[in-house]
């Protein structure tokens, strides 16, 4: 209980410090380098916790308008969490699928190929490059694949949604390629086989079984590629989520409570695959 406390204490220390250093960092133009204004530090802190036992999360800046960051918040943090949770939760079961299920049709081998040629791309490339295409595709048909407007809906979050599905994806299908081609070398696998199971069985039964702990293992650095890549695709394609409150203001409140929203929605994203292949393994796993 002491450890977990102690762990709250330091995730709030650390946000709010990330918050305030566009306010605590200035150029000095005498010595020509950054000063520190660690005086502040106190201040700051102590005006946030104020804020948050008023009752209210603070006001943000929107172009000419000060806004209560209460009355925009919900909608945005929906939003990201829907993006988030499709995109981690679908980068999990195609990796799944085509790593360890299908692995022994074509199909799967020209997947792999696809995605070993993506994995050699930055991401930021990647999003752009998926950005110039869609564009091009709605000059040649017509079709609109994505909306820059904030208001368009479904438009700006089904595409988002596969844009952030993308770092999971190829870290985790490489990551389960490599341990299926290791599992599939063990006495007990060449076992199965040869007493006649059925790979689907051998694959359920034994295969997903020793994979799974690797999955969980990653599950964090899984989480924490998607929110990088959220962060790219809110801002380039104007959606309406959470980043809005870190991106479009330099005050500390905001900053703050988008951070917080942030890290709400990586536990929420978190806790909902291990809930998932908790219930996928009680399903179909014969312990």
């Amino acid at each position: 209980m002491v450890r977990i406390i102690q762990q709250v204490v330091l995730i709030f220390v650390l946000i709010l410090f990330l918050a305030a250093i566009p306010t605590i960092v200035g150029l000095n133009p005498a010595e020509k380098q950054l000063s520190w204004d660690w005086s502040m530090l106190p201040t700051i802190y102590g005006d946030f916790i104020t804020e948050i036992m008023n009752g209210s999360l603070g006001t943000y800046q929107l172009g000419s308008q000060q806004r209560q960051i209460a009355d925009d918040i919900g909608g945005n943090f929906i939003t990201s969490l829907q993006i988030m949770l499709v995109a981690v939760n679908l980068g999990i079961i195609l990796s799944l699928l085509f790593g360890v299920f299908v692995s022994r049709y074509k199909l799967t081998r020209f997947f792999n190929l696809i995605l070993n040629i993506l994995s050699a791309i930055p991401d930021f490339i990647i999003i752009v490059l998926s950005l110039l295409l869609a564009v091009k595709i709605y000059k040649l048909t017509g079709i609109r694949i994505i909306s820059f407007r904030a208001d368009a809906g479904v438009l700006n979050i089904w595409f988002p949604m596969v844009l952030v599905a993308i770092a999971p994806t190829l870290y985790l299908f490489k990551l389960i390629a490599v341990k299926y081609y290791q599992i599939s070398g063990e006495d007990y696998i060449r076992t199965a086989i040869a007493k006649g199971l059925r790979l689907n069985y051998i694959n359920f039964q034994h295969v997903y079984k020793n994979i799974e702990p690797f999955i969980l293992a990653e599950l964090t650095k899984i989480v924490s590629l998607a929110i990088g890549n959220m962060f790219i695709v809110e801002y380039l394609l104007n959606v309406p989520g959470i980043t809005k409150f870190i991106f479009q203001s330099k005050e500390i409140q905001p900053i703050a409570i988008g951070l917080f929203s942030m890290l709400i929605i990586s536990l929420l994203v978190y806790f909902s695959v291990r809930t998932i292949l908790y219930l996928f393994k009680r399903g179909f796993i014969h312990e």
